[in-house]
């Protein structure tokens, strides 16, 4: 298991992500039943601002993990706020 390795590539990714402009939120959640399973909870101003996002180096050290192997699933959802605060 890659998790100890993935839990420090996550420090990395959401350090930098909480600094960015257009990110409100960026949690990393852990199943308690089973722990290899995360999820992430991410909010953004806009489209433009998770674009940006995913231009910044610190979302790159993430894309690098997954690319090599480091995750074996992933499911995204995208949604829209109608009644959200921070």
């Amino acid at each position: 298991s890659r998790v100890e390795e993935f839990l420090e590539v996550m420090k990395i990714d959401i350090a930098g992500s909480r600094t960015e402009d257009g990110c409100l939120r960026f949690d990393l959640l852990r199943d308690e039943d089973n722990s290899n399973v995360f999820t992430f909870y991410e909010v953004y101003v806009d489209k433009e601002a998770l674009a940006t996002h995913k231009t910044m180096p610190h979302y790159k050290v993430w894309t690098d993990f997954k690319d090599s192997g480091g995750v074996l699933s992933q499911r995204a959802s995208k949604c829209m706020a109608l009644d959200y605060t921070c």
